[in-house]
């Protein structure tokens, strides 16, 4: 499988890069993530700041929101270039160019298509936005192993008479 916190950090990492292209699992775990987080963030506002007095920094965050929850908004500020970037590179991943990510904002309608879009299988090999990143992967991989397995067939170290 892969490294779950290694995977969120190198999407992290590629939070305002719109270039190039993403796997589905990668969409899907970061949309899983992302939104898992928003409804911690609103849990988090409806329960601390509406059932006892903040304090500390979550009162300044609640001052400097104009007395509004701040999580919420706080999290969608620093997690949403992200989802905007994944879901561009996604959408290079089908084909797509970046405007599609605005169907999004037609109500209600919107969301269908752009779930259809972001849950089909990539294109094969190499389109205009770059190389599949499932081929990549298998690449790498493959890199890997064979590094791997000239590293065990190498023949062991065998002093020379001059040492």
């Amino acid at each position: 499988m892969f490294s779950l916190y290694g995977k969120l950090f190198s999407i992290l990492r590629a939070s305002f890069s719109y270039s190039g292209r993403t796997a589905r699992m990668e969409f899907w775990f970061f949309f899983t993530f992302f939104t898992l987080m928003f409804f911690a963030a609103l849990g988090a506002d409806v329960t601390y700041i509406r059932q006892q007095e903040p304090s500390g920094l979550a009162l300044f965050l609640y001052q400097l929101m104009g007395n509004r929850e701040p999580f919420v908004p706080l999290y969608l500020l620093l997690f949403s270039p992200a989802m905007v970037a994944i879901t561009v590179r996604r959408l290079h991943d089908r084909g797509h160019k970046w405007w599609w990510t605005l169907v999004y904002l037609i109500p209600f309608f919107g969301l269908f298509p752009m779930v259809a879009m972001l849950a089909r299988k990539s294109q094969e090999g190499f389109n205009r936005f770059g190389a599949n990143p499932l081929d990549m992967a298998a690449l790498a991989k493959r890199d890997a192993q064979a590094t791997r397995s000239s590293y065990d067939s190498a023949p062991a170290h065998s002093p020379s008479p001059a040492e």
